[in-house]
């Protein structure tokens, strides 16, 4: 039998492994059940779903070995898993054997636990090996404010020393590479977890070419449509933002791809000082990047401190932009439930938002319509949203707006024409939309030389304007 059909069949298992799961679940329900008097008539049930949860386990624990021969996992949890998954099997298959033998009904209900145990412990650690250690974790600690595992990052106080790579391009491979590349699990033969392993590469060589981001793997693969077979992170894992994939290519190509250079030894160009802001911010680090222009010179009393409770419990992270402030900045990345009926919250601090990050929320174009009045907003993150041509139009009363991310939105060149309003604009991202090139020269002429344009179609792979 060849490798690649032991693979196919390794590669069954997320799908097969759900059949015990919910087999063995069904029994366990019936055979308490069965218990009673009422129900004593699901017993006759029992000896079937033992005999299909035991050989679906045990299809399972086949498909789960040839997977793990494919090599890309964590030895030891991925050992954990197995032989959890093993005991759960045998288990299976003891209570179908001596299931209904007399001198086993005493010991019936403690094997239905044991099967409770082993199927609850292989299962966490099956998931563990897909979505992380934390992935269970991870919504707890969030709401008092942790991260378990996370490395321990101290604030950024000036931006200009702050390492490169230490400081702004790991925490986007921690947040968006490490589930998949790193000491728990290396796909592709590859970890991006330390410097020693970026730079050794994975299974197609090196994925580092310092001072050509694009002709590096690293880089290369972020920029790749959707649903390319190469594309990291692959389509229904998180992805990069533009910002985050554009400050891996300065990283490589302007820093040359070195660990030690600080953000001021790297040369530099207005738009990667906004880059750098806005990952600093995704971040929840403060610095001292804001450039002094962005801030309006008017004079605006500091938030309602009840406003800002009711947009915090909706999971909205509210920072001042600078040191005794009253403007800030507003992020919704942790307010997975925020909507458009929850736009008016954020209305009561119109005056005081400054940066408004809505990056994959759900909120589309009705929602946009209160930010008419965000008179100061100066820099709107809209990407891997539903927005669409109808809500830029809310967008043209922004008349401090210096910078606006549309990526992964469904926006064309005929939304295009509302920002020509926004004269202040000087950053516009419009990578993976429906905008054409000729929609982006036709703004650039409307606006002049004032406004930098981040561009990609969704048909294109190549290129900014």
């Amino acid at each position: 039998m060849s490798e690649n059909l032991l693979l196919f069949f390794g590669r069954l298992h997320p799908l097969l492994v759900h059949l015990p799961i919910g087999i063995l679940m069904l029994a366990i329900c019936l055979h308490f059940l069965a218990r009673r008097p009422k129900f004593a008539s699901f017993g006759l049930l029992m000896p079937v779903l033992w005999f299909a949860g035991a050989v679906s386990a045990v299809l399972a624990c086949v498909a789960g070995f040839l997977l793990k021969l494919s090599g890309g996992y964590d030895q030891g949890s991925v050992d954990t898993h197995q032989y959890l998954g093993i005991g759960l099997a045998i288990s299976s298959v003891l209570l179908v054997v001596f299931g209904n033998k007399a001198i086993f009904k005493k010991l019936q209900t403690p094997a239905v636990l044991v099967v409770i145990i082993l199927l609850t412990a292989t299962g966490h650690y099956g998931g563990n090996l897909t979505h992380g250690d934390d992935y269970l974790t991870q919504p707890v600690y969030a709401l008092i404010g942790k991260g378990p595992g996370k490395k321990e990052r101290p604030p950024i106080t000036n931006v200009n020393e702050a390492l490169v790579y230490q400081d702004l391009v790991e925490p986007v491979l921690e947040q968006k590479c490490w589930q998949c590349h790193s000491s728990k699990k290396q796909k592709g033969d590859l970890r991006l977890d330390t410097e020693e392993y970026l730079l050794k590469g994975g299974e197609n060589g090196e994925i580092l070419v310092a001072g050509n981001a694009d002709k590096s793997d690293l880089y290369k693969r972020l920029v790749l449509p959707l649903n390319h077979d190469d594309r990291m992170p692959p389509k229904g894992k998180p992805q990069l933002t533009e910002a985050e994939v554009q400050l891996i290519h300065w990283w490589i190509t302007a820093g040359k791809g070195d660990f030690k250079k600080k953000v001021a030894q790297v040369d530099k160009d207005q738009n990667i000082d906004e880059i750098i802001a806005e990952v600093s911010q995704r971040s929840g680090q403060n610095t001292e990047s804001t450039q002094p222009s962005e801030i309006p010179d008017v004079k605006v009393a500091p938030a309602n401190p009840e406003h800002v409770r009711q947009l915090q419990n909706k999971g909205v992270v509210l920072m001042p932009v600078a040191k005794d402030s009253p403007f800030l900045t507003a992020n919704l990345v942790n307010a997975k439930s925020f909507s458009n009926a929850d736009m008016q919250l954020l209305a009561n601090l119109r005056e005081q938002i400054l940066w408004l990050d809505m990056s994959g929320s759900t909120i589309s174009d009705a929602g946009l319509q209160p930010l008419a009045g965000f008179k100061n907003l100066t820099r709107l993150s809209l990407d891997n949203t539903a927005v669409t041509d109808a809500g830029l139009k809310h967008l043209a009363p922004l008349t401090n707006l210096h910078y606006l991310n549309l990526y992964g939105t469904q926006v064309s060149d005929a939304g295009l024409k509302s920002l020509t309003a926004c004269k202040s604009l000087k950053s516009l991202y419009l990578w993976q939309t429906q905008v054409t090139p000729q929609g982006v020269a036709a703004l650039q002429k409307a606006r002049g030389n004032g406004l930098h344009v981040n561009f990609q179609s969704t048909t294109d792979t190549t290129g900014t304007l």
